[in-house]
Formats: structure tokens, sequence, C-alpha cells
């Protein structure tokens, strides 16, 4: 540059300077698009550890689910046969084991409500996923925890109750065979059984969905995973 200006060229000299300037800028941009890809990288390597998490809370959903799912049945069956006077081989002094039961909702969401705060849920590309994320954890969530509350408080205002003021019963939860018996002619202990049938049934239908919806869900990860 020094020649080129002891010699007059200064057309030469303004060029050789504005390469300069555009060789410069060329690495800036270089050197930012290179950061960008970084930061795509590490945000791509933090959503796939959230949704490897989230698979692992859905995994115990389903454990949890199918845990009341096997457990209702059995308690729907038992209550059948009680209300439709079914009793050969049946044990009337478990009725309390039966009745005086209601499915629990327990929670595994950590892993989604991590996601959402710290922002990298909305940056998530595959919008389908998003949508059955949020059809999963907040829908779905909130029709098991209705049925939950529901199941509960039936149990609590009706079912108990009538247990304290009509049956009486062990530390198992055994009761006499011929109190059952005579209940059972006695008083409303037939209607009150084909209602908690009732409410098992619903919750049962629920749980089936959303034991479906979390097996879908975790097929859905898993493809996205493996991008």
């Amino acid at each position: 540059r020094q020649n080129l200006l002891s010699e007059g060229k200064t057309g030469k000299y303004l060029k050789y300077a504005i390469g300069e300037i555009v060789l410069v800028m060329i690495g800036i941009l270089l050197a930012l698009q290179i950061n960008n890809w970084n930061e795509v990288k590490k945000i791509n390597a933090n959503l796939k550890e959230a949704l490897n998490q989230i698979n692992q809370d859905l995994k115990q959903d389903e454990i949890n689910l199918k845990g009341f799912e096997n457990s209702n049945v059995k308690r729907v069956s038992y209550l059948l046969k009680l209300t439709a006077n079914d009793h050969n081989n049946f044990a009337f002094d478990s009725i309390l084991k039966n009745l005086d039961d209601y499915f629990y909702f327990y929670k595994s969401n950590n892993a989604y409500s991590s996601l959402k705060s710290t922002g990298m849920f909305a940056s998530m590309e595959n919008i389908k996923l998003k949508n059955n994320l949020t059809s999963y954890y907040e829908q779905m969530y909130e029709r098991l925890k209705t049925v939950s509350e529901y199941g509960e408080t039936f149990t609590n205002d009706q079912v108990i109750p009538y247990t304290l003021l009509h049956l009486d019963y062990d530390e198992n939860m055994i009761v006499n065979e011929d109190l059952v018996k005579e209940k059972l002619v006695t008083t409303n202990l037939v209607q009150l059984a084909k209602y908690q049938i009732n409410v098992k049934k619903f919750s049962l239908n629920l749980i089936a969905k959303a034991i479906k919806m979390n097996q879908n869900l975790r097929t859905e990860i898993e493809n996205e995973l493996l991008k």
C-alpha cells in the first residue's frame, strides 16, 4: 500500500483497501454464521435431551395408568357380580376393598413443564408434535384430574359415610360375610355399588384413551429424535 501511494497509484490503492475491507467483512460474517450454527446445534441438543426426558415421563405415566386400569377392571368385575347376585365362589368379606376405592391421578410432567419454562417449546419446528404434547399435557391431564377428583368426591361423600354407618371391618378391611348379605337386603348397598361401577367405568374409558394417546405421542417423539 505504501508503494502504491508513493507511486501515486491512488486508484489501485483504493481497490486494495476495499478488498481488505471485504475480506474482513467476509471473515466476520463467517464467524457469525459459525456461531449461529453452534447455537442451533446447542439448542437442538438441549431439545433432544428434553424430549428424551418427556419420553421417560410418558413411560412412567403409562405404568401408573395401566396399574389403575388393571385394578379398576378387577373391582368393576367384583361389583358387577355383587349387584347381579352372581355370588358363586364370591368373597363377600372383601367388599370394602372394592367399594372404597377410586382412581387417583399422578402427574409425571416435570420434563414438559421445564421445556415450556425454558422457551425451547416455542422454538420447536415440529408443529404436529407440539400440538400433540399440548393436547396430552394440557387437555388430557385436565380431564384425568377432573375424573380423579369426581371419583374421590363420590367415595368420600357417599361410600365412606355408608361404611362408617353400616359396615364393621378389621385392620385388613375385611367385613363379616353375614353382615354384608344383610346390608344388601336392608340398605342401599346395591345402589351404592352400582353407582361406583358407573364412576369406575367412566374412569376406565378415559384411562384407555390416555394410554393410547401416550403411546402415540412416544412414537412421535422417538421418530423426532431419529431425525
